[in-house]
């Protein structure tokens, strides 16, 4: 099922909109309930320009502030603006005394907009942000990869006498950039900040059709696996490999979820490389995690254990069908079933128009190349082949990886193999490594800490014990 998230759309907002020259500008904010993320706070700028009439988009959790939409006034004494490439619209009316915005944000579903005239924008604290100047410097790296495509990241190196060891980072699914920049959080600059300036580099890239990252066509991503998102990591080991400071004998990776799958991948095809992290990496396919997955975040958000039953037994109907090579229709009738159930979970009515939409949307991402992949792959068959030292952390509050679930996969695999692989579970953390209350999403860009300072400590050490770094 598509997900209405608008946190994708406005993330692709800051790329493609400049700012407006602003005459007079009435802020007002408040709170959209976003399904399965919870509350999003939201600010809504109407501003009067000498080009016209905008409406200024900012979400502080993703880190957007004042991003244009052009606005129409109407008949009715509404305002409208769009965004039509990302499917986009606002509604709204201010009242006679400009102290109140109401209306509605379409994006697929409506949502329902109620907010207070303000005087200031909302600013999120991030109180593990790096700020320059920094004790280490930083290098652009920019690499080729042998399809074609250009990968770019930033290497930071750490003051002091070389060569050092360095950890390449390799992000979480969809498309991130070399930050990993998720809810007004950063966790992969605040990783490379921590290890950078105790002894370790770190090299982050851009994934591939991100940021500097540059494909010549950018829709051959929709065939990649993390097959294919491994070779990039692995292109980018070596380009940390042949840098003057770096000790090449002592360079290891750290993935973050998918990309906790795809170290041991980069592991086993590269008999040199010193070290992997797996942070929230999966120990067992797709097809076992996502059920479990599943049912813990419908379970946080209040979902009927008999709603919650459903929703997973449709799921995993579905999954058995493909992995059967069942017929179109068969797969159109499950996902019929399964998407019914899922709005019936988040209590969500739609038009038939959209409900058909979200039929072929959700056939279309179930039986994409890269979640056939993932959902029949099992991890910890490369991770039984590989022959570093290997770290598995995962939160307890994860309900994206679950803990229990996956380092079990992985304690097993150890115990079978007599490989150097350490488990380790952290009390409280949930899938990005925060201190978490419950380890819902929704949390995520409520919490301020963007990663547990006693988790960078823990690989910190590690890293520096596994390579003998001084």
């Amino acid at each position: 099922m598509k997900k209405y998230d608008i946190s994708q759309i406005l993330l692709w907002l800051c790329f493609v909109i400049g700012a407006a020259s602003a005459q007079e500008t009435r802020l007002y904010s408040g709170v959209i309930q976003i399904p399965v993320m919870g509350p999003m706070e939201m600010t809504l700028g109407i501003s009067e320009t000498d080009a016209g009439t905008f409406l200024l988009l900012t979400v502080p959790n993703q880190g957007a502030k004042d991003i244009p939409l052009r606005a129409t006034y109407k008949q009715d004494g509404s305002l409208s603006a769009e965004l039509p490439q990302a499917e986009l619209q606002f509604i709204v009316f201010e009242n006679a005394e400009l102290t109140l915005l109401t209306g509605t944000m379409i994006q697929g579903l409506e949502f329902e907009i109620e907010f207070e005239r303000v005087t200031t924008h909302k600013e999120m604290v991030r109180p593990q942000l790096p700020e320059a100047p920094f004790p280490y410097i930083e290098y652009e790296v920019t690499a080729q990869h042998p399809e074609g495509h250009v990968l770019q990241g930033t290497l930071t190196i750490p003051e002091g006498r070389g060569p050092f060891p360095c950890a390449i980072l390799i992000s979480g699914s969809g498309m991130q950039d070399r930050d990993e920049s998720l809810m007004g959080h950063k966790p992969f600059l605040v990783i490379a900040d921590y290890l950078s300036r105790n002894g370790i580099a770190v090299l982050r890239y851009d994934d591939r059709g991100i940021g500097g990252s540059v494909m010549e066509n950018i829709e051959d991503i929709t065939g990649d696996t993390s097959e294919d998102f491994a070779t990039d990591a692995s292109v980018m080991v070596h380009a940390a490999r042949i840098h003057p400071e770096i000790d090449e004998r002592r360079v290891g990776v750290i993935g973050h979820s998918e990309g906790g799958l795809i170290g041991p991948m980069v592991a086993i095809g590269d008999p040199k490389l010193a070290f992997v992290i797996m942070l929230a990496g999966p120990g067992v396919a797709g097809f076992e995690l996502l059920p479990v997955q599943q049912a813990l975040i419908l379970h946080v958000s209040g979902v009927d254990d008999e709603l919650i039953e459903r929703v997973i037994n449709a799921s995993m109907s579905f999954y058995e069908l493909m992995q059967a090579n069942a017929s179109d229709e068969e797969l159109i009738e499950q996902m019929t079933e399964l998407i019914t159930v899922q709005l019936l979970a988040h209590e969500i009515e739609v038009s038939e128009e959209l409900f058909e939409q979200e039929v072929e949307e959700g056939i279309s991402q179930m039986t994409s190349p890269w979640m056939r992949f993932f959902l029949y792959y099992d991890p910890t068959i490369a991770l039984a082949q590989v022959t570093c030292p290997v770290l598995a952390l995962n939160g307890t509050k994860d309900l994206q990886v679950d803990a229990n679930q996956n380092l079990s996969a992985i304690e097993a695999v150890k115990s079978s193999t007599g490989n150097d692989i350490t488990v380790i579970e952290l009390e409280g953390l949930n899938h990005l490594f925060q201190p978490a209350t419950t380890g819902s999403i929704a949390e995520y860009a409520q919490i301020e800490i963007t990663f547990d300072y006693d988790t960078l400590v823990l690989m910190g050490n590690w890293i520096s014990e596994v390579t003998d770094a001084e």
